[in-house]
């Protein structure tokens, strides 16, 4: 537990001072050193819990230090970031431990304020309110609504002022708590390869009756309810199941790939929507997956292997630069953009984005999602599909780049309907603009996702 906990103070310092991006930063840290599965998860479980509580955190301390945070040495606020998150949100963590851990850890990296910690730390024991009173109470003399909101479920204001006017204020706080939330994995059964039945009894049979169960949301998809780590495993190395959000599995049966046989992935990387829709070609189709990046494509490659796939035809390129070449005007059935975004939908998995992004990034994304669209268009034939997903929460990027994608096409693209390809569960939510797919519906990642359909 202490070198978990020395482990989590690297990467959370590097945050800080480095800009590093937080979950690479982990694997990294967590890579140079051998923990075993307990120190691991409770490495990660600070990590992800400090960055994500963050606002709150510092709410918390500022009650029981008589310094401001900001002229605080930066190891010395980690170190009380990570004492008040145990005693606040970790209830298996006795407070000795959190406590005397602290003062270690602030004995190594900053002796000379030792004292100051265990006095802050000794401070906030001594207060009995537990800390969601406290930050309801703190929370009373916040200046506006989404303030509030924003101290007591740690997010900065201009986003809880957003997503209020986009979704309301009880939708909002719903969002709020579910984006705070653990996220839980999910695979997705590689059908060529084996089906969900035998998957779930090989999950069952080696972790326990209630270790999995099937997804409501896609037929070939499986809810983990534990933390496993299945990329050991044989059934992947086989290539019987890929990982992925039960939210993106819906976004490849849009495309209606058993009707189309040249297929465009414009942003393929990682290649998880790619190898869906070649499963469901039954691998007979073409499949063009681009990326921009070229160290994403040996990555795309490796994972086309791992799942038995030769379909797939993986290449570094600018998907807006696809359209230079005229032999590639019209020439594929459906193009999935699945677009660069915000990111805003994965925020349980990437809490650093909350404080990383801000408003003016939204904007420049939304340039180049418009570009990617309006190459899209020009890349699919007469009477074809495009679908536009993205992983975030903002009209902006979504159903207001698809308004003015039509108004800039004058009658040559229309929105499909794509109630037919949801599950029941959904096909309510789907309306006349695509659909959105929020984190408290049924705890998968945020999602937005529209088809639509160039004239014959």
């Amino acid at each position: 537990m202490t070198r978990a906990r020395d482990i989590a103070f690297e990467v959370l310092y590097r945050w800080e001072t480095e800009g590093a991006f937080v979950n690479l930063a982990l694997r990294q840290a967590l890579s140079r050193h051998h923990l075993d599965e307990r120190d691991r998860a409770l490495c990660a479980e600070l990590v992800y819990g400090c960055v994500q509580r963050r606002r709150s955190l510092d709410a918390l301390l500022s009650e029981v230090c008589h310094r401001p945070l900001g002229d605080l040495d930066l190891g010395v606020l980690t170190i009380l970031r990570m004492a008040v998150f145990q005693l606040a949100f970790l209830a298996k963590i006795p407070p000795y431990a959190a406590l005397n851990e602290a003062v270690r850890l602030c004995k190594q990296r900053a002796p000379q304020a030792a004292g100051f910690v265990n006095a802050a730390l000794r401070a906030y024991l001594r207060r009995p309110e537990p800390a969601g009173e406290r930050l309801r109470r703190l929370a009373e003399r916040a200046p506006s609504w989404a303030d509030a909101m924003g101290l007591v479920h740690s997010y900065p204001t201009w986003l809880v002022e957003r997503w209020e006017r986009c979704f309301g204020r009880s939708r909002t706080v719903a969002m709020l708590q579910a984006c705070n939330e653990p996220g839980h994995l999910s695979l997705r059964v590689n059908v060529l390869r084996s089906d969900r039945q035998r998957v779930l009894e090989a999950i069952q049979s080696r972790c326990g009756p209630d270790a999995a169960v099937p997804s409501v949301l896609s037929p070939v998809g499986i809810r983990l309810l534990r933390g496993i780590d299945v990329s050991h495993w044989d059934l992947y190395r086989r290539g019987e199941v890929s990982v992925q959000d039960e939210g993106a599995m819906l976004v490849a049966p849009l495309l209606l790939p058993a009707s189309h046989r040249v297929l465009l992935d414009m942003c393929a990387a990682p290649g998880g929507k790619a190898a869906h829709l070649a499963e469901l070609q039954g691998d007979t189709g073409v499949i063009d997956a681009c990326d921009v990046h070229p160290h994403k494509l040996e990555l795309m490659i490796k994972a086309f292997r791992r799942l038995g796939l030769h379909s797939i035809r993986a290449k570094v390129a600018d998907a807006r630069r696809l359209v230079d070449d005229p032999a590639n005007l019209g020439r594929y059935h459906a193009v999935l953009l699945d677009a660069p975004c915000s990111g805003f939908g994965v925020l349980r998995r990437r809490p650093d984005i909350r404080w990383r992004r801000h408003p003016g990034e939204i904007e420049q994304l939304g340039q180049l999602q418009a570009q990617l669209l309006a190459a899209a268009v020009h890349l699919v034939r007469p009477g074809g599909i495009v679908v536009y997903s993205t992983c975030t929460l903002w009209p902006e990027e979504n159903d207001e780049r698809i308004r003015e994608l039509l108004d800039a096409c004058a009658g040559l693209v229309r929105v499909d309907d794509i109630r037919a390809q949801l599950p029941d569960a959904l096909r309510d939510d789907a309306g006349a603009g695509g659909l959105w797919l929020t984190p408290e519906r049924f705890g998968t990642d945020g999602f937005f996702m529209v088809r639509l359909r160039k004239a014959g």
